[in-house]
C-alpha cells in the first residue's frame, strides 16, 4: 500500500474543518515519518505471487517477494506484518515486526523468507547378477512417465516429483533375467529430499535340460558353429572299413540335414563371419595336404595352396577361427616325418599365407580364438619338447610366441570373452610310482596376468570350450560329459554316454554339443 489514510478523531474534527476540513493540511500537527520496508526471500522454490504488507493491523498491500515499499505514517509505535505465504515458505525472525519512528523521522524494516523445496525426487539403483546378463540394460518408468533408460548396474535420479507416494516400475529385461522382489515399487517422495529405490535382477543361464537331436548321420561330430540360433553347421567324419569321408551337416532351425559327404576328407573345425560366408577345415586322408572348403551361402568350394612347397610335410589343419571376413586363422600340424609342428595360416581378405612360430616351441595346434587381429591365441601340444608340454601361443599383430609351456599339460581348446578374461581346456596326465597314468580334465584361466589352473569336479578328457560371458563357460569331454561355469564354480551333468567333441551356441538359453556317433545335443531352458 503506497499511502496510509489518517483519520480524523472526532474531538479534534471541528477544528480541523474551521482551518482546511478533514483530508487538508496537517495544520497544527506533527510532521510524517516514514517506513521502509524491504522483502528478501531464498530458497529452492520462492512464493509465486508475492506477499501481504499490513500496516498496524489494517487492510494490507501487495509487495514482491524480493522488494520494498515506503509508508508514510504519524510519530509513534507501527506494526508492519507480512503475510500470504506459501505453504513452504516461513520468516525465521517473525512475520510481524514493531518499529517506533519519530516526527517527520524514517525507519526500516526488514524481512527474511526462506522457502524450502516442495518437490522432491527418486533415486532408482539396479543391481544384476547371474552368467547371462541383460546385454542392453533395462528401462525404468515413473508412475505414467517416459521410459528411462538404466544400466544393468546402474543408477539415475528422477527429479520434480512431487511430494507423496510414486510408482516406479523396471522393464526391458532379457527373457533370462528376472527381479527379486516387487516390480512395481511403491515409493514415498518427501518434500525437497530425495527417495530410494533398488530392483535386483538375477539372470540365470537358461540350459536346465539336454535334448538328443536327430542327427542324420553316424559320423563323428567333431566342431559345431552357427551365424545364429536358427541356424548351425556342424562338421565330422565317418570311419567305415571301406572308406573314410567327413561329413558337414546344416540346422536350419528345424532340423539337421546333410550338405556333404565327401571321401578321403577328414574335417575338424568349422567357423564362419557369415550365413554365407563360412570355412571347414581338415586335411586329406591320402594325400598329405591341408584342406580348406568356403561355403557362399549355397555351395562348399576347395580353396587351393594348403600343401608344403618341397612336398616334405604332410599338413592337418585342426580348427578355425576368425575376427572378421578379412581376417581368418587356420592352425593344425606339419609333420615332417619324425616330429608335428605348429602349422598356421592366415587369411587377409586376398590370399592365404603360412606363419611360423618365433622361438624353439612348435606345439602341434588343437585350436584357435582370439579377443581382436591382434590378440589371437592358439593351444596345442609340443612333442619335439622333452618331456612334452602343453602349450598357449599368442600373435600379437606381428608374431606368433609362446605364453606358456607346462609339463603333462594337453590343451585341446580355447576361448575367451575378452583380452583379460581366457579359458583353455584339455587333460593333464600324471604318472604314478606304480608306472600307471592318471588322466584328469583341466581347464586354465587367463586374467590378463597369469593362467591359473581351475577347480574342477572329477572328469575325463575335455575336448571343447565355449561361452557366452565370464559367467556362462561350457566345456565338453569324453564319456558325455559337460561342464558349466557359472562366474564362480564349475558343475557337471552327463546327458550322453558317447564322447562330446565340440560346443557351441548362440545364447546361454540355445547350446549345442556334438560327438561321437552323430550325437547332437540341445541345451534349452
Amino acid at each position: 500500500m503506497s499511502t496510509l489514510l489518517r483519520t480524523c478523531a472526532p474531538a479534534l474534527l471541528a477544528l480541523v474543518l474551521l482551518v482546511q476540513g478533514c483530508g487538508g493540511a496537517d495544520v497544527g500537527l506533527p510532521p510524517d515519518g516514514q517506513i521502509t520496508v524491504t522483502v528478501s526471500t531464498s530458497g529452492e522454490e520462492p512464493d509465486s505471487d508475492g506477499y501481504i504488507l499490513s500496516l498496524d493491523g489494517l487492510q494490507g498491500t501487495p509487495i514482491e517477494v524480493n522488494g520494498s515499499r515506503t509508508v508514510t505514517v504519524q510519530e509513534g509505535d507501527h506494526t508492519l506484518e507480512l503475510s500470504g505465504l506459501a505453504a513452504n515458505c516461513t520468516v525465521p525472525a517473525g512475520a510481524s515486526q514493531t518499529v517506533q519512528v519519530a516526527a517527520a523521522g524514517s525507519a526500516a524494516v526488514r524481512f527474511d523468507v526462506v522457502c524450502t523445496a516442495t518437490a522432491g525426487g527418486i533415486t532408482v539403483t539396479t543391481t544384476t547378477t547371474g552368467n547371462a546378463p541383460d546385454p542392453d540394460g533395462y528401462a525404468v518408468t515413473i508412475d505414467q512417465g517416459v521410459a528411462r533408460p538404466i544400466g544393468t548396474n546402474g543408477s539415475i535420479t528422477v527429479g520434480a516429483l512431487t511430494a507423496g507416494d510414486h510408482r516406479v516400475m523396471l522393464s526391458g529385461l532379457a527373457e533370462l533375467c528376472k527381479v527379486t522382489g516387487d516390480n512395481p515399487q511403491t515409493v514415498t517422495v518427501p518434500a525437497g529430499d530425495v527417495a530410494e529405490v533398488t530392483f535386483t535382477v538375477v539372470c540365470t543361464g537358461a540350459v536346465g535340460r539336454w535334448t538328443a537331436m536327430p542327427s542324420n548321420t553316424r559320423a563323428d561330430l567333431t566342431e559345431v558353429w552357427g551365424p545364429s540360433g536358427g541356424e548351425a553347421f556342424a562338421v565330422g567324419e565317418l570311419d567305415t572299413p571301406r572308406r573314410i569321408s567327413s561329413v558337414i551337416m546344416h540346422f536350419d532351425g528345424a532340423g539337421w540335414t546333410r550338405q556333404i559327404d565327401q571321401t578321403d576328407l577328414e574335417l575338424r573345425g568349422v567357423w564362419g563371419s557369415s550365413p554365407a560366408d563360412v570355412y571347414a577345415v581338415g586335411f586329406d586322408f591320402v594325400a598329405p595336404i591341408g584342406r580348406v572348403l568356403h561355403y557362399d551361402g549355397t555351395h562348399w568350394t576347395e580353396e587351393p595352396g594348403f600343401t608344403s612347397q618341397d612336398g616334405s610335410e604332410a599338413f592337418t589343419l585342426e580348427s578355425v577361427w576368425g575376427s572378421s571376413a578379412n581376417d581368418v586363422f587356420a592352425v593344425g600340424g606339419a609333420f615332417d616325418g619324425q616330429f608335428d609342428r605348429s602349422l598356421i595360416f592366415h587369411f587377409d581378405g586376398s590370399s592365404w599365407q603360412r606363419m611360423f612360430v618365433t622361438g624353439d616351441v612348435a606345439p602341434t595346434l588343437n585350436e584357435v580364438w582370439g579377443a581382436s587381429p591382434t590378440d589371437v591365441y592358439a593351444v596345442g601340444r609340443d612333442d619335439v619338447a622333452s618331456p612334452s608340454a602343453g602349450v598357449v601361443l599368442h600373435f600379437d599383430g606381428t608374431s606368433w610366441t609362446p605364453v606358456l609351456q607346462q609339463e603333462g599339460l594337453v590343451l585341446n581348446a580355447v576361448w575367451g570373452s575378452s583380452s583379460n578374461n581366457i579359458f583353455t581346456a584339455g587333460f593333464t596326465v600324471e604318472e604314478t610310482r606304480a608306472g600307471d597314468f592318471i588322466v584328469k580334465g583341466a581347464v586354465l584361466h587367463y586374467d590378463g596376468s597369469a593362467w591359473t589352473p581351475m577347480a574342477l569336479p572329477s572328469t575325463a578328457i575335455l575336448n571343447d570350450i565355449w561361452g557366452t560371458s565370464p559367467s556362462d563357460v561350457f566345456a565338453v569331454g569324453d564319456g558325455g560329459t559337460i561342464l558349466h561355469f557359472d562366474g564362480t564354480t564349475w558343475s557337471v551333468v552327463t546327458p550322453a554316454t558317447t564322447d562330446l567333441l565340440g560346443v557351441w551356441g548362440s545364447s546361454p538359453a540355445d547350446v549345442f554339443a556334438v560327438g561321437f556317433g552323430g550325437t547332437i545335443l540341445h541345451g534349452t531352458p
